[in-house]
């Protein structure tokens, strides 16, 4: 199988923010920007990632104010990251090992992309068969998340275009 670098296909305008952002502007930039995710950053390299999940589990579900919480207080601090050059199967294996759907991509330590599980299926379809626990890449449909177009809390959120959408967004899209 030919080898093809993570920059040629990880999208190169990430949605950044700094750990000290509170999540109401954090949540506000995802939804204007379409994106399920930012990623945390101090003199561009990234320290964190604040997904949709995130923003949930640990303040809507803990009904605390959004506007109140800094992002560095409830961001993923464990960051695991690719280097730009590095091959995109190994980016897929990573994601699945660590059951995570986006993954920063980094140029000497420095924000360079980010690559996301809906990129690689784009890419490569076939690909997701070709890791062992392939059904974290393959997943359609989340239970109850954020969705990516309109902002509110969702059930039965799926995956169309590349992002998450609600059932009446989903419908738009197509």
């Amino acid at each position: 199988m030919k080898t093809v670098p993570v920059r040629e296909i990880m999208t190169e305008n990430v949605v950044t923010c700094t750990p000290e952002t509170n999540v109401a502007k954090a949540a506000r930039l995802m939804t204007e920007k379409g994106v399920g995710c930012v990623v945390v950053t101090r003199n561009r390299k990234p320290v964190g990632i604040l997904t949709e999940q995130d923003i949930l589990t640990k303040v809507v579900s803990a009904d605390l104010k959004a506007s109140r919480i800094k992002v560095g207080e409830i961001m993923s601090k464990k960051l695991i990251t690719i280097e730009a050059d590095s091959d995109v199967l190994e980016a897929a294996r990573i994601m699945t090992r660590n059951k995570i759907r986006r993954l920063p991509v980094v140029k000497g330590g420095v924000l360079a992309g980010i690559l996301t599980a809906s990129d690689i299926a784009s890419f490569s379809p076939g690909m997701a068969e070709a890791i062992e626990h392939h059904e974290v890449l393959r997943e359609e449909e989340v239970s109850r998340s954020v969705c990516e177009r309109c902002g509110e809390v969702k059930e039965g959120l799926r995956q169309v275009n590349g992002m998450w959408l609600c059932e009446d967004c989903a419908e738009s899209e197509t």
